[in-house]
């Protein structure tokens, strides 16, 4: 791609700065694979200007369009292709053809098609093959790849026994070669059985850059045991090369003894012998070639015998040559009807040729494009694409039009027109040079009828066309007529014609005489105006042409045809217009015919030579007088320099050629020209001319190897032909060189090639050209080859054992003569000595030397150079001398990294003897496993060897010479010590192990999931989830507890695809009750066990919850009414995932809406749809409906309300007739009780008693009165009347009430007219009770009342108001029997009414009956109801920071509910409220309320927190959830130095965090905020990352705040906590002295006092005397037998340094600890696996580390461990613990970004809503008593209080001194 830029660049130089062809800078190669793991990226950019516009475009010329994600067309012009899977593919997008399309004004550019090949990523891997090898002979060795991705893979490199050969392996002399052109093949010459050496082999995916490795191999070589012909393994069969690139061709046999290797070259049908040059060598098994030639494909025959036969196959060579096309000329400028000639150049084989001009197909196949006959449309771009089976390639070149015939672009069309309005006719061309307008009118020109009105205007528009209008202000009828626009410039003219009617009579303009050629076909338009024309005609010597039968005939337009025109159609023609209306013109024209000149053939002599002398006639045989004669050659007048005469007369014209040459040599035309036309003949002179040169040969010489080209030119006519002769013998015979011997090749030139060259190609040479005339010519040169002084291999290893004789042997080719010089290591070979001594001997082809030192040494080993040098050239033979003897130990090993179950160890190589270390022995074994008596022997301990191709080398970053080797063990233990040595073996034997290192296995996440995994549905929505701890041998580590994450399985939302997870910390915890769950659903539980490290494996089963309740209503509950008692319901089912179980049915709930008593119905359903019968008429229902399963009814809808359909109302519900006076009657009623709908009036019926006839009166219904009355009048004294009364609603008049009858009266006793009953009025309402009454005279009222009370008149709650008493606010007290009395002269009466006072329920009292962490149980007593009977109740509830209340709405019979799918450890506020048909009691008092769980507790920083040189680990895993799932984790760093935080958030997982890109050496500040439903918790840290090599960094002096309140927060939280510690620090002191007669243990020793059981309940004290029980011992201890060893010793923790001084031990510690030392600890063994786990009391807890930065590394603290407790680093039971460690090299740091744990982090993990407690594991030194355990009282687990045996007693101090002693 860069090449093919770098050549358009150049291109783009070479072309003038004012053409700026279009060309590409960037090409799309010829084909294109890549894969889809990876994606594509292909550019394309062109060159022009303007700058050309790119675009992409499908095999069939379609632009490419963007298919989201798989392709798209940037804007840069870029391809991309996207990544893909295997489902996403697209043939049409992956598999297809594309080019690129670059466009300017210039033209348009394609680039050659790109075939684009998507390839699948597939699993492959590389092997080895090995065939068996004979001593003496070959071994071959095949790397292998699967054949779907052969030829993507390319071998980059093969391996022996780790080590890596050089590139293509040594020169040919070495015993490695590699071959092939894949270099797949690798031969071991010179095989031996001892070559028991491992090969391998690298390859190279070349789509995803993907390298791997092979297993390796083993070459099996045996010795020969009986004769046997050579027999061929391999040989290169079909191999491929880049032209000038390198192959090797390799031929590998078998055979007893080892065959002897020939190479053949087919040449002219025979095999020719190989013989060595520069470029081509040959070495027994391979043939190598160097820049690869053309020539050099073919076949190859390799020839392998030995005295019992031979056999021979053939290599094939395929050379690929990279097709190069150019275009000459690559620019053109051509006129107008020229004609031009590109021509297409290919190099680089045979390939198909097509053209393209603009991206449009042109022309055949051939190489040469002709365009004849140049128009406008020719102009742009011509590509030529050669294209040759997957390669392409393609050259542009530009034509440029120069002057041009004018071409039209627009034009004006036919049209009629009434006279008046204005017109523009227009056209408008382009041409070079522009042209101009001439306008005619009937063959006129329009200046010629120039008038007022027209003018002609003449511009240039934007596009560089010329543009005419020829403007006509007003037209007329005799503007009318043939207007023609005509175009023209020196190149031609181009015009256009059409009429332009104008209403109005006919009439024909006059015109001059027409001229017209004989012999051409014309047609004359009739010059007239006006329209409409109904018939135009022509006549002749007055007859109509149609009706004369001559040649001339009327066209169908009414033109004259003269088709051709002869002499005899001139004359006089008479045109006649007529019009329908009768009206005509007519006008004569006159015609006249000329005859133009007709030219005799002519042609010249076909033999001419040079001097001849020759003249040729030009003459016409017709055509009007006077003809013009002149002569041209090659289409130019003929120079003068030619010397041609022309002599011209009347009818003829001589060209007189007095000495002809071959400058005369061309076409010559012959043109005549009269008065009617031109015309021409042209003759072609050609002049034989004989043989000249050009270039005359002259001697050559080449180096042997070489090109030689030996140049050849010649000229003449016809083409001289160039040949090439070779002498043989004495140089008299010469041969032609045939083109069939692929080394010779004439070129098209005349040259002679001949590569490579070789001695045999020396000689004479004959250059031979001839083409019939004359002699020819001929040169004889001498070409001679040189050959330079040179080696055939470059390099020779060689080795000697030590003290043995070398002998280094150097063999030089060349022609002499020839110097050879020796050095060693650079310096020249010091010859003085005794033991070095140099021997030459010189022949014909060269001269041999012989280096011979006796007595080799150490220092004799090195480079050795034999350098050759002649006239001709010079080279040099490397041979590399090894003198060998026993290797050195490896020296400064130690553990640079560690893992769980491996450890990299380095070392320094030492001296290797300077024999290739074979394998490294490596020797190990576990440290401290005291069920092996032997631990501390090497003689038992297993051995691994390790080859040296499985060791890498590293720079020691402490030295910039020194190189480390680096060992990857494998196959430990996590959490294991083990002891390691190593020993180096080559081939001479083994050295000796160098010092042992200590090494501790890092955790690793556990390897078994807990066991006997059980979930359990306990409770809708809840399972149990029991499990028990895995095995102990699987902890990997301090098991800290388990992790389980659930989800709902199949979910088909994204809430649905949720996952929880809960954490439970501690090895022991053995259950977990997961809440909030779905009900009825079917959930995946798994259940990790982690440590330190991560999670380990899961155990995964499924469960179902228990069926519930539904969770949500039916959906979509509709109704309407059927008829006046019937309403039909239906509904949807709940969602899915709400049903809670199996629906058994439904639910419907319906009650009136205005009734005060209404009860609550349930009717249940099978379906989703019922109809509710029996209902009342016209009545408001309010109806919901709720789901039920077999364990309980949902949630009710929320209500729908319909309204059943009217009918006629019942009866009213009494009524009443009272005399009032002589002729009138008080009528009253109540209205109906039912109503079936709303009511429109009363009618009030009356007769006289015993007739048949009524009368009847209407009252109008009011919608708040249910009591009316009406005075009937007109009726008759003591006439008894009927009376009855109906209700009507729009369904019609009702049923009739009871008939009473009444008889007017003058003297009508007191009567009430109003009803008595009960009436029932709402609390806080204004209620009337109406006292109707009627007598004559007029009736006075008293109202009383039946509770004890003031009198209604002194009462201000009640007013009386005409027949109304008024309450004017009904309470309690309001309730009471009220009696209306009315009186008159003639009677009394009195009516009661009793009102009832309806009031909401009172305030339930709410109180919790029971929590989970996801729900809470509610229970309430029944409240007082108010009068009215209760619809159900309202329960709220909200977080307590809420204000939004949820509400479930309860029915009138619940006592108790419970509150389900709550968040975890959060607190509510509930409230309750009952309501009846008055409305809502009051609310109880709100209860707060928490369900169960709390925020989660932050992790201590030991187990959170590791890290290395640029990354920090975080195991999020430890942080306690506190019965609540965490959502996510929010952690956020910075660095001391900086401000601002670098935040991630981070979902709970099952595997750690890491954080990259941290600083190197740099302490950071660490917030970790958990969220759970609970809230959230802010955890503070500081940790620093470690150095380059690996090493920790002191603590700063001063430690940032831990939150964001500020520095005046900082302050006072400084200032309180060094007043804190100093109060501690008071307290310590006066327990210390209070205490210090039981403490001080190593002043008094360490005596065994007796234990009473009441201090041994004391946890505390129990603690203190084992403090004082702490034995550090630095020697073996197999036996105690006096009482002070029986005392109980503690483990010093690995890697921990301190100083000891001998005065604190007093008599106890003897005479060995009188003086200072310093113990420095190594590695801790891990214990062996236990029987059985005791149970831990409390999880991990941790004490905050000192924050001296001597005792902040637990690599540098003092730790106790006990067997009996929890250690402070192990939250793991301990049975059993490490002794017998006796090594004194420590782990070293590693040198790479390991990580380890943080522990010397002074940083506080505070928990946002508590303080850490203190936690067991303080730090402290020895000699003096801080190794307390204040904090370890909260990790200790309860042990049983007895007095033991003293046996037992015994035996458990004597286990716990070999458990807890160290040997150092």
């Amino acid at each position: 791609m860069f090449g093919n830029m770098l050549a358009a660049l150049l291109l783009l130089a070479a072309v003038s700065p004012s053409s700026c062809q279009l060309l590409f800078l960037m090409e799309p190669p010829p084909r294109l694979s890549f894969s889809n793991s990876t994606g594509a990226r292909v550019s394309c950019a062109a060159h022009g200007t303007p700058a050309p516009v790119i675009s992409w475009l499908t095999e069939d010329g379609a632009p490419v369009s963007d298919v989201p994600g798989l392709r798209s067309a940037l804007q840069n012009g870029t391809l991309w292709l996207g990544t893909f899977s295997a489902a996403q593919y697209r043939s049409d997008v992956h598999a297809a053809v594309y080019r690129c399309r670059a466009a300017s004004t210039a033209g348009t550019i394609l680039s050659r098609d790109m075939r684009l090949e998507a390839v699948m990523d597939v699993p492959w891997e590389v092997r080895v093959q090995s065939s068996h090898g004979v001593a003496g002979g070959a071994a071959l060795l095949t790397c292998t790849v699967p054949a779907t991705v052969r030829h993507h893979i390319t071998v980059t490199r093969w391996f022996k026994d780790g080590g890596v050969l050089a590139p293509l392996a040594a020169e040919a002399g070495g015993r490695y070669i590699v071959g092939g052109s894949r270099s797949d093949i690798l031969v071991v010459r010179d095989a031996r059985p001892d070559d028991a050496s491992t090969y391998s082999c690298e390859a190279q995916h070349a789509l995803t850059g993907e390298k791997r490795r092979s297993p390796p191999a083993i070459v099996t070589v045996s010795h020969a045991t009986s004769s046997m012909a050579p027999r061929m393994l391999t040989v290169s069969e079909d191999e491929m090369v880049p032209q000038g690139g390198d192959i090797r061709l390799v031929c590998c046999a078998i055979g007893s003894p080892p065959p002897t290797y020939s190479w053949f070259r087919h040449s002219n049908g025979r095999l020719s012998p190989v013989s060595n040059s520069i470029r081509i060598s040959v070495s027994e098994q391979v043939l190598i070639i160097r820049r690869a030639q053309l020539s050099d494909g073919g076949v190859w025959t390799c020839r392998a015998h030995n005295q019992f036969g031979e056999q021979r196959r053939d290599a094939r060579l395929r050379v690929r040559s990279r097709l190069v096309v150019s275009v000459h000329p690559q620019l053109q400028v051509a006129n107008s009807g020229s004609s031009v000639t590109f021509n297409c150049s290919v190099d680089g084989g045979d390939a198909r040729v097509r053209w393209l001009h603009d991206g449009v197909p042109v022309g055949g196949g051939e190489r040469v494009l002709r365009v004849h006959g140049v128009v406008r449309a020719h102009r742009g771009m011509y590509q030529c694409i050669a294209e040759r089976d997957l390669d392409s390639a393609q050259a542009a070149a530009e034509l440029r039009l120069g002057d041009t015939a004018p071409e039209l672009h627009y034009t004006f069309i036919e049209q009629a027109l009434h006279p008046g309005p204005a017109l523009a006719l227009h056209c408008a061309a382009s041409g070079s040079p522009p042209p101009r307008f001439t306008w005619l009118l009937d063959g006129q020109p329009v200046e010629e009828h120039n008038t007022p009105q027209r003018s002609i205007t003449q511009f240039m528009n934007s596009n560089s066309d010329i543009v005419s209008y020829l403007n006509l202000t007003s037209v007329r009828p005799e503007d009318g007529g043939r207007y023609t626009c005509r175009a023209h410039n020196s190149r031609g003219a181009v015009e256009h014609s059409t009429r332009l009617n104008v209403y109005g009579p006919p009439s024909i303009r006059s015109i001059g005489q027409i001229r017209v050629v004989a012999g051409v076909n014309t047609t004359i338009y009739c010059p007239y105006s006006g329209f409409p024309i109904s018939e135009i005609r022509w006549q002749r010597g007055g007859m109509d042409l149609s009706s004369t039968g001559g040649r001339a005939l009327s066209g169908v337009g009414g033109e004259l045809l003269l088709w051709p025109a002869e002499p005899a159609d001139a004359g006089v023609y008479s045109c006649r217009v007529s019009s329908p209306s009768g009206q005509y013109a007519q006008k004569d024209v006159q015609i006249f015919v000329r005859n133009p000149p007709k030219i005799a053939g002519f042609n010249f002599p076909t033999d001419l030579v040079e001097g001849s002398s020759i003249q040729v006639l030009c003459g016409i045989t017709s055509g009007d007088k006077p003809v013009y004669f002149s002569w041209l050659k090659d289409g130019q007048h003929i120079p003068s320099t030619l010397q041609v005469q022309e002599k011209s007369l009347d009818e003829f014209s001589f060209l007189i050629f007095s000495h002809v040459t071959s400058k005369h040599s061309g076409e010559y035309t012959c043109v005549a020209s009269n008065s009617a036309a031109e015309v021409n003949h042209t003759a072609r002179l050609a002049v034989k001319v004989a043989p000249s040169w050009v270039y005359e040969p002259q001697d050559i010489s080449a180096l042997l190897g070489t090109q030689i080209l030996v140049h050849c030119g010649t000229k003449g006519y016809p083409e001289p032909r160039v040949s090439w002769l070779k002498g043989h013998g004495s140089g008299v015979d010469f041969r032609p060189v045939s083109n069939l011997d692929l080394q010779f090749s004439v070129l098209p030139n005349g040259s002679l090639s001949i590569a490579p060259a070789a001695h045999h190609h020396e000689g004479q040479y004959m250059c031979r050209a001839d083409n019939g005339i004359g002699r020819g010519l001929s040169k004889i040169i001498a070409v001679s080859v040189n050959e330079p002084a040179h080696f055939e291999f470059s390099s020779r290893n060689m080795s000697v054992k030590r003290t043995a004789q070398a002998t280094l042997q150097c063999d030089a080719r060349g022609d002499a003569p020839i110097q050879l010089q020796w050095t060693h290591n650079m310096k020249r070979v010091d010859l003085t000595t005794y033991r070095v001594s140099v021997s030459e001997k010189r022949s014909e082809s060269g001269v041999s030397s012989q280096l011979s030192i006796a007595h080799a040494e150490r220092h004799d080993s090195g480079v050795y150079r034999c350098r050759a040098e002649n006239a001709y050239g010079r080279d040099e033979l490397l041979i590399y001398l090894a003198v060998q003897e026993f290797p050195e130990a490896p020296v400064g090993l130690h553990v640079s990294r560690r893992s769980g179950r491996g450890a990299t160890i380095s070392w320094r190589k030492g001296y290797d003897g300077n024999a290739r270390v074979l394998l490294y022995r490596l020797q190990y074994r576990v440290v401290g496993d005291a069920r092996r008596p032997d631990a501390g022997d090497w003689a038992d301990a297993p051995t691994r060897d390790v080859p040296a191709d499985r060791v890498s080398e590293r720079p020691d970053p402490d030295s910039n010479t020194e190189i480390n080797l680096e060992y990857r063990v494998e196959g430990l233990r996590p959490a294991t010590a083990y002891a390691l040595r190593l020993s180096a073996v080559n081939a001479i034997g083994d050295s000796d192990y160098s010092d042992p290192v200590i090494v501790q296995t890092l955790e690793e996440a556990p390897s078994e999931p807990p066991h006997n995994v059980q979930v359990q549905a306990t409770a809708p929505g809840e399972l149990l989830v029991k499990w028990q701890a895995p095995p102990q041998e699987s902890w990997n580590g301090e098991l800290l507890g388990y992790v389980i994450t659930w989800g709902e399985r199949g979910g088909v939302s994204a809430r649905d695809n949720r996952t929880w997870t809960l954490t439970a910390a501690g090895w022991g915890v053995a259950r977990a009750q997961l809440v909030a769950l779905r009900t009825n659903t079917v959930y995946s539980v798994t259940v990790n066990a982690f440590n330190a490290v991560g999670a380990g494996p899961a155990a995964t089963l499924t469960a179902t919850t228990l069926e519930g309740a539904p969770e949500a209503p039916p959906e979509r509950v509709r109704c309407e009414p059927l008829s006046a008692q019937s309403i039909r319901v239906w509904w949807e089912p709940p969602a899915l995932n709400q049903r809670g179980g199996v629906l058994l049915g439904y639910e419907v709930l319906y009650e009136t809406v205005d009734e005060l008593e209404s009860q609550v119905e349930t009717r249940r359903s099978g379906g989703m749809e019922t109809i509710l019968q029996a209902l009342q008429r016209a009545v408001n229902y309010s109806i919901a409906v709720r789901a039920r399963t077999a364990a309980g009814t949902g949630p009710a809808s929320e209500p729908v309300y319909c309204i059943t359909h009217e009918d006629i109302p019942g009866a009213p519900m009494d009524i009443k007739a009272v005399a009032n006076s002589e002729d009138t009657v008080i009528v009253s009623w109540l209205s109906p009780l039912q109503k079936n709908g709303k009511i429109k009036h009363y009618t009030v019926y009356n007769r006289p008693q015993r007739t048949g006839q009524h009368s009847q009166m209407m009252v109008v219904h009011k919608d708040d009165e249910d009591e009316y009355q009406i005075e009937v009048r007109g009726l008759q004294e003591h006439q008894v009347y009927e009376f009855w009364v109906t209700a009507a609603t729009a369904s019609g008049e009702g049923e009739m009430s009871a008939i009473v009858a009444r008889k007017p009266s003058g003297r009508a006793p007191a009567k009430i007219t109003s009803f008595g009953r009960r009436l029932e009025a709402r609390a806080g309402t204004r209620s009337r009770v109406r006292c109707g009454a009627a007598g004559s005279p007029p009736p006075a009222r008293a109202w009383s009342r039946r509770r004890p009370a003031p009198p209604l008149l002194h009462d201000a709650n009640y007013i009386i108001d005409g027949q109304y008493l008024v309450i004017l606010n009904v309470d309690r007290n309001s309730a009471d029997n009220y009696t209306c009395t009315v009186r008159n002269p003639w009677g009394e009466e009195r009516s009661t009414w009793e009102v009832r006072v309806l009031a909401v329920p009172s305030r339930p009292v709410l109180r919790l009956a029971s929590s989970a962490p996801a729900r809470l149980h509610l229970v309430w007593e029944k409240p007082a109801t108010g009068g009215s009977n209760l619809h159900g109740y309202i329960v709220e509830h909200a977080r307590s920071e809420d204000s939004k209340w949820h509400v479930t709405r309860l029915a009138s019979d619940a006592r108790a509910h419970t509150l389900e799918r709550l968040l975890c450890g959060t607190l509510y506020r509930v409230r309750l409220a009952a309501y009846n048909a008055v409305g809502p009691s009051p609310y109880s008092d709100e209860l707060l309320v928490s369900t169960q769980g709390g925020p989660s507790k932050a992790s201590s920083e030991k187990d959170l927190i590791s890290s290395n040189s640029s990354c920090v680990r975080l195991n999020l895993l430890t942080w306690d959830s506190n019965g609540c799932p965490l959502t996510q984790f929010v952690v956020s760093v910075r660095s001391f130095d900086e401000s601002s935080w670098v935040t991630q958030t981070v979902s709970p997982a099952a595997q750690p965090t890491v954080i990259c890109g941290l600083t190197v050496a740099t302490w950071y500040h660490l917030k970790v905020v958990a969220t759970s439903a609970a809230g959230t918790t802010l955890g503070n840290y500081y940790f620093s990352t470690l150095t380059e090599g690996g090493d920790r960094i002191p603590a700063p002096a001063h430690f940032p705040p831990g939150g964001e309140e500020g520095e005046e927060r900082a302050t006072a939280v400084l200032a309180a906590a060094a007043c804190g510690l100093l109060a501690a620090l008071l307290l310590l002191a006066a327990l210390a002295y209070k205490r210090s007669p039981s403490t001080t243990c190593f002043r008094k020793g360490y005596e065994q006092g007796d234990i009473s059981e009441e201090e041994d309940k004391s946890v505390e004290k129990r603690d203190n005397r084992r403090n004082c029980q702490q034995v550090y011992t630095s020697s073996p201890i197999k036996h105690p037998v006096t009482k002070k060893e029986q005392q109980e010793m503690y483990e010093i923790s690995p890697y921990a340094t301190f100083s000891m001084s001998g005065g604190a031990g007093g008599a106890a510690a003897g005479d060995e600890a009188a003086g200072v030392g310093t113990l420095r600890t190594f590695g801790r063994a891990e214990p062996p696996p236990l029987q059985a786990a005791p149970p831990r009391l409390h999880a991990h807890h941790h004490a905050h580390e000192a924050a001296d930065e001597y005792t902040l590394s637990r690599a540098m603290t003092l730790m106790v461990r006990r067997s009996e407790s929890d250690s402070d680093s192990s939250g793991s039971p301990c049975a059993e613990c490490n002794s017998s460690v006796s090594y004194r090299m420590p782990v070293t740091p590693g040198k790479e970004e390991v990580f380890r744990a943080v522990t010397d982090s002074s940083a506080e993990s505070a928990d946002a809503r508590s303080v850490r407690r203190g936690a067991p594991g303080s730090v402290g030194t020895v000699g003096t008593s801080s190794t307390g355990t204040g904090g370890d009282k909260a990790r200790r687990r309860p042990r049983r209080h007895h007095t033991p045996t003293s046996s037992r007693y015994q035996q458990r101090q004597e286990q716990e001194r070999r458990d807890f002693t160290i040997h150092v």
